[in-house]
């Protein structure tokens, strides 16, 4: 996504509240936090649901299918599929190696 969008007026989200937003064809997790706002994939990487249906807890938000937590500020993986042994989480978080696409969206 090249050019710069028109989501919705600054006063949105309130402040700690995130929604899910279409923009061409891309599924967008919009998040509010300490009075900013971020963009990143709406998608989790692992089997894509909507981390709008998630928590957002501060800037970390938590998958509802699996509870793979992101930070909404940079994008990177706090903790992966919840309940899986050391190793096996190891494995795939190297496998899956993804950060969530994010773009700081200015108010």
């Amino acid at each position: 996504m090249a050019d710069w969008q028109n989501i919705g007026p600054a006063d949105m989200l309130s402040d700690g509240a995130m929604r899910e937003v279409r923009v061409d064809q891309e599924t967008l997790l919009l998040a509010r936090v300490e009075g900013r706002y971020y963009a990143t994939q709406g998608l989790c990487p692992h089997l894509r649901a909507h981390l709008a249906r998630g928590q957002l807890r501060g800037a970390v938000v938590t998958c509802p299918a699996h509870s793979s937590q992101f930070d909404v500020t940079d994008g990177h993986n706090i903790a992966w599929i919840e309940g899986l042994p050391g190793l096996v989480r190891g494995v795939a978080q190297a496998l899956t190696n993804q950060r969530l696409v994010l773009e700081q969206v200015t108010a």
